[in-house]
């Protein structure tokens, strides 16, 4: 077997494993700690097109009602690149909703979070993401999602949104 296809076999391998781990979520409490990297691309005062990096970490805390559907309550820290526009941070507050399901033997979910912010400029929170979770044990998952935070500001007389491109990695329990 050449080199190329004996990686792409160990590669599925790998994959098809962990995704046979996977539990369903069980009835009752379930709590969420995850990590973010979000990137915003937008103009400075001048013209120019740059981007600016948020790094977060949030909670979220709630019920199980059944192996698909999640409630929830939480909070983000959240602060972006060095200095750029709040050197505070921002805080959002937050429900969530959830969903997981398996689709073969691949466990995905999708969540909603939706809020606003207690300090900083930006007024409303609303962040969909998509994502897979893979089983770290008894009742734990380790989740791994890609999506968007769309932030109402009031920079300006008007209001617009403002989409992040969000990356979210976290654990359940």
């Amino acid at each position: 077997m050449k080199a190329p296809n004996l990686i792409v076999t160990i590669l599925l391998s790998f994959v098809m494993t962990f995704t046979a781990w996977a539990k369903e979520p069980e009835r009752g409490y379930r709590g969420f700690v995850d990590a973010n990297v979000d990137l915003m691309f937008d103009q400075d005062i001048y013209g120019d097109n740059s981007a600016t990096v948020y790094y977060g970490i949030s909670t979220s805390h709630g019920y199980q009602f059944n192996r698909h559907l999640f409630l929830g309550a939480g909070f983000m820290f959240e602060r972006d690149s060095p200095n750029r526009h709040n050197w505070l941070g921002y805080f959002p507050i937050f429900v969530q909703a959830r969903t997981d399901w398996k689709i073969g033997r691949l466990p995905l979910y999708g969540d909603l979070r939706a809020g606003g912010v207690i300090l900083g400029e930006y007024r409303i929170f609303i962040s969909p993401t998509v994502g897979y979770r893979l089983n770290l044990g008894k009742k734990s998952n380790l989740n791994f999602g890609v999506g968007m935070n769309l932030r109402g500001c009031s920079w300006t007389d008007e209001k617009t949104f403002h989409p992040q491109l969000a990356v979210r990695v976290g654990i359940d329990f």
